[in-house]
């Protein structure tokens, strides 16, 4: 299984390469990121910079995975949901439900709920590498940005 996540070709770049990993392997390189710097960030340490690249993260999957603003258009002064771009968000449905019982109003509703929740969660991360962790932090006196002293003449 996991020979076949790795390909065996010779490639002339890294490029090359990266773009033939199985999907497994990319995936499973963000998951070990992800819990990395969650680990980071709850014991406290380098929490102000991982909090910030875990915002903007955030930030990028939420606007690509519910785009809520690209599903809804003025038709003669009404709204009007576009069918053919929604989709359904990944949602835990009853066996008997069908996503095309859904009525596209509501996949909209779901799509912007999501996405309001991803971005209190990125502005949440965003407070944390403002103010930082506080007095629970291992790391006490952490900078997100140095001070940089200026060249004298």
């Amino acid at each position: 299984f996991f020979s076949s996540a790795f390909p065996l070709d010779e490639t002339t770049s890294l490029g090359a390469y990266l773009s033939s990993l199985s999907l497994f392997v990319i995936n499973a390189a963000v998951l070990v990121a992800l819990v990395a710097s969650s680990t980071l960030v709850a014991t406290g340490l380098k929490s102000r910079a991982v909090s910030l690249f875990l915002a903007l993260a955030n930030l990028g999957f939420v606007l690509v995975q519910h785009p809520f603003f690209r599903f809804v258009h003025r038709v003669e002064g009404n709204w009007e949901v576009d069918e053919d771009a929604i989709w359904m968000p990944n949602v835990a449905l009853p066996k008997d439900v069908s996503p095309l019982d859904f009525d596209p109003w509501d996949i909209y509703d779901l799509h912007r709920y999501y996405f309001f929740l991803g971005l209190s969660t990125s502005g949440a991360l965003l407070l944390l590498a403002q103010f930082g962790p506080g007095d629970i932090a291992m790391q006490k006196d952490e900078v997100l940005l140095p001070v940089v002293a200026r060249a004298r003449d």
